[in-house]
């Protein structure tokens, strides 16, 4: 039986390469180790790499003997004599700043590879090959093979110190026989660089690079971002991604979502590893670079020459997926370092062979045709979840009360659900009341939301002073809207005198967008977060004002031109729900807006006033559309306002038109007083203004509709001939001058309406039969088309409660009318109010009770909603539900409801004997003496 101590020719190459490892490498490593550090500086070298030295010895990748070689207990410098081959390597990988080859500090280098680091890895990959071949033997073609490789490699490292001095020597290790007392000793040593070896392996599993992570946030302080969490996290898993980019207006809370994303990614990567950097106060490309070898870098102790090449240098030994989570990298991509910062993304993307991906948090974004990305961005919190964050962040002091009854107000319309307000004001409301901070907070929001550490208006500014003072300006100017706007209005403010001049609105707004400074909420719709706008103000206010002025004026033209031009398709055939829509889109600005002209009237003000002449063209009509989309109250405002500033003597035509349409408003309200007092000035103004009416055929015609309106309301038999002559008149003038104009159909439907009052129901019928022919022919689906469906199902109602006709033709008009409504989009409107109530009252006739309360309990709900706290139409909903409750067996309700009701009435001067349903009510009081006292509720 042979035995290691028989000396065979195969056994003996073996052993040969393992002394010319290790004899002859030693040396050379320890050379090289002197190239690099000189014997007199490796003390103090050794001593600025304790701390990282020290945490090798932790995980046992240094021993107890190792370390007292570098750190003798006598404190005498180190001895490099005592270190061996294997020490050497350690060293000279970990504290000589070398960079590993493409395969790693691990694997057999490529052939072609003749680095020195390539040489040095070579030496330990055949020191392990052969510690344990040593026994088994080597033939002399793999000898021969071996020993060219190895001695290459040494001769290659020996020549970078000092080139050949030691051939010579090798040549020699080549040809020296081996007795028994070296095969023992070299087979010893080849033992241990076996347990070397399989300690690697185990070093190589748990000392790859590991995860680089910022405190984690529980779960329980993050608020409404676990939805985005999730995306950001679904989209980096695996890396098919090159860039998730995390956006959001500042303090959106873009840092909360990175950390939490960053844990989340770790877990879930088994495999892979996370690298958070925060790059809050990193404004160029060096301090990025730096900032990201830090994170993955675990044997860099010294910044390198060029960063950027030693990240693409790494980028190659990446072997499993590498997510880096950069939070914050608005500097640099502000920067002129960005070009450079999107470079190297790309650069190590690509070189890791896409096993490198990043997510990265900024206000701005960006794009690059190398780096697929996703964008996620985050809008401000949901009503609920800002005020559970808001709560959140108030703290309670032993067993005081956590009473917040306005905590949603507080959230929603003065924080505006961003994060960081919510967090400022909910640390606040620990030692301040909410009446305090809420007056606080309505007067100057930006001056309250800050704290020692945070400040909203600090987030802000920072994305503003980036800005190009075009942008700057165009961001002034866009804190003039009143909720979301579009590109024409953004065109239109931007002709203000300013630098922007020349400048593509457009590319500004865009830019604007990309910096989470605008949103857009939905297509070609922007808009600016209330405490942007707030911010932006301010400082127009202090800096802008003769921008914003002139700003404020060229916007108050685009939306009045607007509305003309709305006001216009309304009364165009089928092109009515066209102009609401348009009305609901811009709805704060159109409200805003006309405030302005308003007050550019008062002031006379030449460029509004000029500016906006188009909207005066067919006042009237223009007038009746702003009825339909404003609330009663503010259309009463505006119209009182334009009335003061005309002169009855110069502009009697306006002055009238304005004067019949408040007074409509008036007479709807109840206000009987007002509504004589302007009629009757409308009335002598007309009387000596023939010229001016002459050539206005639509405001005359509106004028005697109106006033045979008024003198039918009056309800007095003396004014019958007055309002058959204005009747007759708006009839002629309609017919001889407007044609198919729909006003004709309205003269039509109003005379109508005014021959049911005078019982003449077969005229009536007639004439809203011509009106609604008129209608759909000039408009088709309309408002008007369905108020007088309306109409002819009132008729039929009044005649069909005299047992003339069935209910049947009364459901059927009513329903057509609601049908439209529908159809226009304004089925919950004010305009359905009436319809819907009357046609419950009509179910309620026919005994179908359940449809009648339906009909009933929505007309009343849109009232409530719609109009102003005590009007006419809420009494005549209230009291017709107290007579179906009562029909229902609800007496007590019905009572409640009915002097609810009454009592409304009282405070509007409206007499039950005004009521349409007056001989009802009267019956009902009669059967409850007891609770309508005749003194409280006079049934006259």
């Amino acid at each position: 039986m042979s035995t290691v101590y028989d000396v065979s020719e195969a056994k003996t190459n073996g052993t040969k390469l393992i002394r010319l490892l290790f004899d002859g490498g030693t040396h050379v490593l320890r050379n090289f180790l002197h190239s690099v550090y000189p014997p007199d500086k490796l003390q103090g070298i050794l001593k600025k790499n304790e701390a990282k030295l020290l945490r090798l010895k932790r995980k046992h990748v240094i021993s107890e003997n190792q370390w007292e070689m570098l750190f003798p207990n006598s404190g005498d410098p180190p001895d490099s004599e005592t270190f061996d081959i294997t020490f050497l390597h350690l060293l000279l990988r970990e504290i000589c700043h070398l960079t590993a080859p493409s395969t790693g500090w691990h694997n057999m280098p490529a052939d072609d590879d003749n680095s020195l680091e390539a040489n040095l890895v070579r030496i330990k990959c055949f020191r392990n090959e052969l510690c344990h071949s040593v026994s088994t033997g080597i033939t002399n073609t793999e000898y021969e093979d071996k020993w060219n490789k190895i001695a290459s490699s040494l001769e290659a490292l020996e020549m970078s110190v000092q080139r050949k001095k030691y051939a010579e020597k090798i040549e020699a290790l080549k040809k020296d026989p081996i007795d028994h007392d070296v095969q023992r000793r070299l087979e010893e040593q080849a033992k241990i660089w076996e347990k070397v070896r399989e300690q690697e392996k185990i070093d190589t599993t748990i000392f790859s690079t590991r995860s680089c992570l910022p405190d984690r946030i529980p779960e329980e302080c993050v608020f409404g971002r676990n939805q985005e969490i999730e995306r950001v996290k679904k989209m980096a898993e695996g890396g098919d991604i090159a860039v998730v980019l995390v956006t959001g207006g500042p303090g959106f809370g873009k840092t909360t979502v990175a950390k939490r994303v960053a844990h989340e990614l770790a877990k879930s990567e088994k495999e892979g590893t996370v690298l958070f950097c925060g790059l809050l106060t990193k404004t160029n490309f060096n301090e990025v670079a730096v900032e990201m070898i830090n994170s993955c870098s675990t044997n860099s102790t010294q910044v390198p020459e060029n960063p950027g090449q030693w990240l693409r240098d790494w980028s190659k030994r990446v072997q499993n997926q590498v997510t880096f989570v950069l939070d914050n990298a608005d500097s640099v991509l502000e920067s002129s370092d960005r070009e450079s910062f999107i470079s190297i993304l790309s650069d190590v993307r690509k070189l890791s062979r896409q096993k490198v991906a990043f997510v990265i948090t900024a206000r701005k974004t960006f794009e690059n045709p190398d780096l697929q990305s996703c964008e996620v961005r985050l809008g401000p919190l949901s009503a609920e979840q800002a005020r559970n964050l808001l709560i959140s962040r108030v703290k309670v002091y032993g067993d005081a009360p956590q009473n917040l009854s306005r905590a949603d107000y507080i959230a929603k319309n003065l924080c505006g659900c961003v994060p960081l307000a919510l967090c400022i004001v909910g640390s606040l409301l620990s030692d301040y009341s909410e009446e305090t901070l809420i007056e606080s907070l309505e007067k100057e929001p930006l001056a309250v939301l800050e704290d020692d550490q945070r400040s909203v208006e600090k987030a802000i500014k920072t994305s503003f002073d980036l800005l190009k003072k075009p942008e700057q300006e165009t961001f002034i100017l866009l804190s003039l809207f009143q909720g979301p706007f579009d590109i024409d209005a953004v065109q239109a403010v931007t002709k203000a005198e300013c630098s922007i001049s020349g400048a593509l609105p457009i590319s500004i707004l865009r830019s604007l967008k990309n910096r989470s400074l605008v949103e857009k909420p939905y297509f070609r719709r922007y808009q600016m977060h209330p405490l942007i706008q707030s911010y932006a103000k301010k400082i127009g206010r202090d800096k802008y004002d003769k921008l914003l002025a002139m700003g404020e004026k060229l916007a108050c033209v685009h939306f009045m031109l607007r509305l003309a031009n709305n006001a216009d398709s309304y009364w165009g055939k089928n092109t009515c729900k066209d102009s609401l829509v348009s009305f609901q889109e811009d709805k704060y600005n159109f409200e805003y807006f006309l405030q302005i002209y308003a007050r550019g009237r008062e002031e006379q003000d030449p460029e509004i006033v000029n500016g906006c002449e188009l909207f005066l063209d067919s006042l009237p009509q223009k007038c009746m559309y702003l009825e339909r989309c404003l609330h009663p109250r503010f259309y009463t405002e505006i119209l009182e306002r334009l009335l003061k500033t005309f002169d009855s003597g110069i502009q009697p035509v306006y002055v009238v038109d304005l004067l019949c349409l408040v007074g409509h408003e008036y007479r709807k309200k109840g206000e009987q007083d007002k509504y004589k007092e302007v009629m009757d000035r409308a009335e002598q103004i007309r009387l000596v203004s023939d010229a001016a009416f002459a050539t206005k055929p639509l405001s005359e015609v509106y004028f005697h509709n109106s006033n045979a309106r008024f003198l039918s309301y009056k309800k007095d038999i003396k004014e019958n001939k007055r309002i058959e002559e204005e009747t007759a008149m708006a009839l002629k003038i309609s017919g001889e001058q407007l044609h198919d104009h729909p006003e004709r159909a309205a003269t039509l439907l109003l005379s109508g309406i005014i021959s049911k009052r005078c019982k003449q129901f077969d005229a009536a019928k007639k004439l809203f039969k011509e009106a609604l022919e008129l209608f759909q022919k000039s408009l088709e689906k309309h408002f008007m088309t369905a108020e007088t469906l309306k109409a002819t199902g009132d008729l039929y109602f009044f005649l069909a409660a005299k047992s003339e006709v069935d209910f049947e033709i009364c459901l059927y008009y009513y329903e057509a009318a609601l049908e439209m409504f529908d159809v226009l989009g304004v089925g919950g409107s004010k305009e359905s109010i009436l319809t819907l109530k009357n046609f419950g009252v009509c179910h309620m006739k026919s005994e179908n009770f359940d449809e009648a309360m339906n009909l009933l309990s929505k007309a009343e709900q849109i009232a409530e909603r719609e109009l102003e706290e005590d009007h006419t139409w809420k009494v005549s909903i209230k009291t017709s539900l107290a007579l179906l409750l009562e029909k229902m067996n609800y007496v007590e309700r019905a009572i409640k409801v009915m002097q609810e009701g009454l009592l409304m009435g009282k405070l509007l001067n409206l007499t039950i004997d005004k009521m349409g349903n007056k001989d009802q009510l009267r019956e009902f009081l009669n059967r409850y003496p007891e609770k309508f006292p005749e003194t409280e509720f006079p049934s006259t």
